[in-house]
């Protein structure tokens, strides 16, 4: 999970590195190690600055509720089914998480956005690379869940706050 959203992020999932190695495995320990220290030299330094929207951003979905319910809910759904009985697959409810998870994170980006004083739909799509009906769409939906709220229009350009 914190693979694809920090490919979503830009900053890429092959920065994270995860392995299962028992104590007892020690060459594979070695070559987890080796290949670890090869991909970084090879990915060159990382400058959180950069980022550090989109760090905020990752950050801020991985620690909200929404994500947090649905990972929780994977084996139960997948193995014993919902309150109907019915089992998901679990290739389809991963692709869901995945949707799940693209949601809350662009809209978090455009939380940490706005609170960095990008109040309109196209100063939101110009500070994260957006589209605009994507951008329009989620702030549709934060307004209804109190996120967000509209502030007026200025110039003919409908004006966003955080709450």
């Amino acid at each position: 999970m914190t693979q694809k959203l920090l490919g979503l992020a830009g900053i890429g999932a092959e920065r994270l590195h995860l392995a299962w190695v028992s104590s007892a495995e020690a060459q594979r320990f070695a070559q987890v190690a080796t290949d670890t220290i090869e991909s970084v030299k090879t990915q060159g330094k990382f400058d959180p600055g950069a980022f550090a929207l989109e760090l905020n951003a990752a950050e801020m979905t991985l620690a909200g509720e929404t994500l947090r319910w649905m990972v929780g809910k994977a084996k139960t759904l997948t193995t014993k089914g919902d309150i109907y009985g019915r089992k998901w697959d679990a290739e389809k409810y991963e692709s869901v998480i995945h949707s799940v998870l693209e949601r809350e994170y662009h809209k978090n980006l455009i939380l940490c956005a706005i609170k960095e004083g990008c109040t309109s739909v196209r100063a939101i799509g110009k500070k994260i690379g957006l589209e605009l009906k994507r951008i329009s769409y989620l702030l549709a939906d934060m307004e209804k869940m109190n996120i967000v709220a509209f502030q007026g229009m200025e110039n003919s350009i409908p004006i966003f706050a955080a709450l």
